[in-house]
């Protein structure tokens, strides 16, 4: 095990070595106008400062959450699917499937 990290850790160093293009220099003269456009896009969007003082202000601060408070869903089903299930679970759920199966005025 050893032997083999070693010798990966030699491939990798004699790899790393060698002179490979870098990923990301590119001639900018044969870029397309859409990767210009993106390159211009994400060098303005660098020199963009965000200020948290705004957090702090009190017009900020007065402002009202009228957020709905959604409930959490009802607990149904078993707490795990893939648990081997006891009798009175399978008589349980027959006896709900039956009664979802056979018609109310037939269940006499």
């Amino acid at each position: 095990m050893a032997i083999v990290a070693v010798l990966a850790l030699i491939y990798f160093g004699f790899s790393s070595l060698s002179a490979s293009p870098s990923l990301s220099s590119t001639d900018a003269s044969t870029s397309s106008p859409i990767s210009q456009n993106l390159l211009v896009t994400l060098t303005n969007l660098r020199t963009i400062k965000l200020d948290g003082s705004i957090f702090s202000d009190p017009t900020f601060v007065s402002l009202t959450d009228f957020g709905v408070v959604i409930p959490p869903p009802p607990s149904v089903g078993r707490t795990n699917p893939f648990a081997p299930a006891s009798a009175s679970t399978l008589s349980a759920a027959q006896s709900s499937q039956n009664s979802a199966i056979t018609p109310p005025s037939l269940a006499h």
